[in-house]
């Protein structure tokens, strides 16, 4: 049982059987029964409508203690706690607390009203939070079987994930409309990613496995004053767990088809009491590749292949101080995706090269191959290779003002080597694309308040400072048997062209935001924020080749071209919230949210494609409801919004094979999302979510460059415009403490365009997909059964119209996995 669900309420109880349990987290100012405050760290929380003070380390055995100070909060001023020690009678209650080992707040898994979030940098329960948000605790992250960051953001009403190289490479995240569609290695996307609340500004630093994390957030809507740049569309926050002050662990392996191995384990030792612990955590997932490849001699793509580190040092020595040192290692490797060669006609009036002899080639179709089945010339290869520290050291300087650092350092690389026809000829492969001595470093300084009196503030710096070495390089039409009309002029003919280009990159941005919150009443309060962006973007060496098979730098089109753009940006949010009545809030906002202007890195034949595209802007108008009913056994969330978006930056396929980066001058998203926790009964909890979209380009949206396409009125592209997501977890039978748990979930997705033209052959009509576990679960072992994608859905996750080379480039969806796994927790 999880602490939440011990003392949802604010009345006195009477709690019995704890020798050592942590207070982390439960909002508590602990202090004995003589009166003398317990050691603690002051941060303020809320719980069932009581705003009580967080001020104790752990509860000692055969003491007395009680709840000594509270804050405003009804039926709070009288409210004293007290617990007599009994040797563990509740012995499943302490070790459910202490082995979360809470960062600070622990998501329960009873229902959204009891998770503790801190999606505007402080500790509030879900329920209290005037934000569209999605909280998944490490309970909710198991019964999903959650692996990867997907896995979780389907279940986020008007939210999706899709992979444009495939799901072993960087995600592209895409919430209420708003994504990416710039693959390239140097950029930044509209999604801001906070991992233990240090950005990640490169998408290589984006690839995280899930494995002990504490919980993951997904905020939707600009979130331009807390979180800054790059959250046009919202944000995700990933907290992995930190050490506390017990010792413990777990062990978990699973096996699956694919002869999928997985193992995961996490070690936590107290190396002095109270004041230092240790913590590490790893990972190993290898398979043999869920992708048929039928070539002989060739293994399977789509090939997962990770070994993942991360240790942790808690340190706390005094009671105002805490500081969190975190490094993290990620190896990503194996045989790499397999695109699926859509619309196969080598005699498109389109294609680069007419009159060419590849639909007579063998090996230049896709027959007699099923859908998850392919067959290459070569083997694609990935590598991804992710390093970083993270440090994070509060102070409280008072009980009313706590100081925070954040300092994230992060370095590592990604070569990626596709063969993006999917087929036995070479229409256009291999593709080269890397970024590589990618390095990061953000420093946040920031400060809030907690008052007694209706005002308090929360203001910050932030600098980060990105660079990376990045490229790209793609064969067109160099199959030896496309004939003597596949050149470029060179010699010899028949030999296709390959285009490549190579530069540097560094990027450093400064912001100082602020953002005041004034309580009118006990029930309305107003907000409002304002942040100052700068952004520096530096690009040199900037050198682009033409060539053949033979000589892949014949000709240089563009020799060490460097430039450099500055741009700046103010943001604002303002909000309004009521609680008419206890657990119901209402609230209505507008918030602004900016992206940073990007040079186009697909520049191969001039100097003059290197084009810098101007930031993203996006504007919210929102309001909302959050209720939480019938004691807790129901919550109901909704929300209604319009964003006005500027400038999106796209990725235009042209004439030549070419792919620049151009921006739409304006869009517009109009919608809908809700969402339903019921607990009809202890033993069941049923939830449902709904996501409804306009997503569409303006009447009079133009794109800029040469690209001539017309988008007016179009749906935005990767935008679903509804999305479901439906889940159930049901106790099926309890034997003593232990349980028998069933978990069944699916997601919904409409049709979705993966490009700005609307174009069919490059979308995915709408599709489900159903997942299912069940598990014994114990105090110190959990065995269990799982099944992803159960019925073998066939989809497609992203697509790009390649009508230059004779066909599309679509990305498969997993097809269905199973495993069985067991865990030890000691």
């Amino acid at each position: 049982m999880r602490q939440s669900n011990l003392l949802r309420f604010c009345s006195a109880e009477l709690l019995s059987g704890w020798n050592r349990v942590s207070a982390r987290g439960w909002g508590w100012q602990i202090s004995s029964a003589e009166g003398t405050p317990a050691r603690g760290n002051g941060s303020s929380s809320q719980f069932g409508g009581c705003f009580l003070n967080r001020r104790g380390r752990h509860m000692q055995k055969g003491r007395r203690i009680m709840i000594a100070r509270l804050n405003r909060g009804p039926a709070c001023s009288a409210l004293a706690i007290s617990l007599a020690s009994l040797p563990l009678a509740l012995p499943s209650m302490a070790y459910a607390q202490d082995s979360a080992q809470p960062e600070a707040e622990q998501p329960a898994a009873s229902g959204s009203g009891d998770i503790i979030v801190t999606a505007q940098r402080r500790e509030q329960r879900l329920q209290d939070v005037p934000v569209a948000i999605s909280a998944f605790g490490s309970e909710a992250i198991e019964a999903r079987q959650a692996v990867q960051i997907s896995d979780l953001i389907a279940h986020s009403p008007n939210s999706q994930v899709n992979y444009p190289f495939g799901e072993g490479g960087p995600p592209n995240f895409v919430i209420r409309g708003i994504s990416s569609t710039d693959y390239s290695a140097n950029q930044s996307k509209p999604i801001a990613i906070y991992i233990d609340e240090g950005i990640r500004g490169l998408s290589t630093f984006e690839t995280m496995p899930l494995y002990d994390v504490e919980r993951v957030e997904v905020l939707r809507g600009p979130q331009g004053t807390l979180y800054g740049k790059n959250a046009t569309g919202g944000a995700v926050n990933i907290v992995t767990k930190k050490p506390g002050f017990s010792t413990e662990g777990y062990v978990t392996g699973s096996y699956g088809n694919f002869n999928r191995v997985r193992l995961q384990g996490a070690l936590q030792v107290p190396l002095v009491d109270d004041v230092l612990a240790v913590r590490i955590a790893a990972l190993y997932v290898h398979d043999t590749g869920v992708l048929k490849n039928v070539t002989p001699g060739l293994g399977d793509l789509d090939q997962t292949d990770v070994f993942s580190f991360r240790g942790a040092l808690q340190f706390e020595p005094a009671d105002n101080f805490e500081a969190t040192l975190r490094f993290n290692h990620v190896r990503s490797g194996g045989r790499n995706y397999a695109p699926f060669a859509g619309n196969i006609d080598f005699n498109d009036p389109a294609i680069l090269f007419p009159g060419n002899n590849l639909s007579n080639l063998p090996g230049s179709d896709r027959d007699g191959l099923g859908f998850f089945e392919t067959a290459t010339n070569h083997t694609p290869e990935r590598t991804i290779r992710s390093n970083g520290f993270n440090l994070i050291m509060n102070w409280d300087a008072s009980d009313a003002l706590r100081l925070t650092s954040v300092t994230t350092y992060d370095w590592g690389k990604w070569v990626d080597i596709g063969d993006d026809d999917g087929l036995v000829i070479e229409a256009d492969d291999p593709i080269f694309t890397y970024g590589k001595d990618m390095k990061q470093f953000v420093q946040d300084l920031r400060l809030a308040t907690s008052f007694d009196g209706p005002f308090n503030v929360q203001a910050g710096l932030l600098y980060t400072y990105d660079s990376v070495n990045a490229g790209f390089s793609y064969s067109l039409l160099t199959d030896p048997g496309c004939g003597a009309v596949c050149t470029f002029g060179f010699t010899p003919t028949g030999t296709g062209f390959i285009q490549s280009n190579d530069f540097d990159q560094k990027r450093k941005s400064y912001a100082a935001y602020l953002r005041g919150d004034f309580e009118i009443t006990d029930t309305l309060s107003v907000y409002g924020g304002v942040r100052f962006s700068r952004d520096k973007i530096a690009v040199s060496n900037f050198n682009a080749f033409l060539g053949d098979t033979e000589d892949a730098q014949a000709v240089p089109t563009i020799s060490g071209y460097s430039d450099r753009r500055t741009f700046n940006n103010t943001s604002f949010e303002v909000g309004a919230n009521w609680k008419p009545v206890e657990d119901v809030l209402l609230y209505a906002s507008m918030r602004e949210g900016y992206r940073s202007g990007a040079v186009n890195a697909q520049a191969f034949s001039d100097a003059s494609e290197i084009t810098f595209a101007p930031p993203e802007t996006a504007r919210t108008y929102e309001v909302g409801f959050k209720s939480t009913l019938l004691n807790r056994a129901l919550t109901i969330n909704g929300s209604l919004f319009q964003t006005d978006y500027n400038n999106q930056q796209v990725v235009v396929t042209e004439a030549g094979g070419l792919f620049p980066l151009r921006s739409i001058s304006g869009a517009r998203v109009r919608g809908f999302e809700g969402d339903i926790t019921a607990r009809p009964i202890d033993r069941v909890t049923l939830g449902v979510g709904v996501g409804v979209l306009d997503p569409k380009y303006s009447d009079d949206a133009t794109v800029t460059g040469t690209s001539g396409v017309d988008v007016s009125g179009n749906q935005i592209s990767n935008a679903a415009k509804f999305s479901l997501n439906l889940s159930g977890d049901f106790v099926l039978a309890e034997i003593n403490d232990d349980t028998v748990d069933l978990n069944l979930d699916g997601t919904y997705t409409s049709r979705v365009f993966y490009d700005i033209a609307e174009t069919a052959n490059v979308s995915q009509p709408g599709y489900w997909v159903a997942n299912a576990r069940l598990a014994y679960n114990a105090e110190r072992f959990s065995v269990g059964a799982g099944v992803k994608n159960l019925f073998n859905e066939k989809y497609f996750t992203y697509g790009l119209g390649l009508r230059f080379a004779g066909l599309d480039y679509l990305i498969r969806g997993t097809p269905r996995t199973y495993s069985v796994d067991a865990t030890i927790r000691f």
